[in-house]
């Protein structure tokens, strides 16, 4: 496989795990929400997540073009932090459910620490590509919390 199309199947994959999260929305139930005063609007974060997911893609795939030392169970790692983002929607817009989303949000932090951490033996830059995801994360943990404190927390 030539170094476009390896390129195009992260871009690929990433743009399926956006569609798949993009099943699960906030309708009327998101709405009514009590929210921060600081969360930022929609538009803000619609662009930061394509701009996150499109890091996400190069960094696995410069990961991929290595292919040295940890490479392919870094992208274990890659692909179940992707998978964690699913897991999110899903509990958080699916189901409704703002403590439980926390929870798999703690697990996706963990786990792209982990991408930053294996990402480092094999292409520095990856790893650096990946630390505004993790960053983002972060912030969106605390938001999720807020929302959850706010909402009366509780898993249920």
């Amino acid at each position: 496989m030539n170094r476009m199309t390896s390129l195009l199947v992260f871009l690929a994959v990433v743009l399926v795990t956006v569609f798949i999260s993009s099943q699960f929305v906030g309708g009327q139930w998101y709405q009514s929400m009590h929210q921060p005063d600081w969360q930022p609007p929609a538009i803000v974060m619609t662009v930061v997540w394509a701009v996150l997911y499109v890091l996400m893609a190069v960094s696995a795939w410069l990961v991929w073009e290595n292919r040295r030392g940890t490479a392919m169970a870094s992208l274990f790692w890659w692909s179940l932090q992707l998978l964690l983002g699913i897991v999110w929607s899903w509990f958080y817009f699916g189901l409704e459910r703002i403590g439980w989303a926390m929870a798999v949000m703690t697990l996706w932090i963990v786990a792209s620490l982990i991408v930053v951490n294996v990402f480092r033996y094999t292409k520095t830059l990856a790893s650096v590509l990946m630390l505004p995801v993790l960053a983002w994360l972060v912030f969106s943990w605390i938001l999720n919390f807020t929302q959850w404190s706010l909402n009366g927390g509780g898993f249920g």
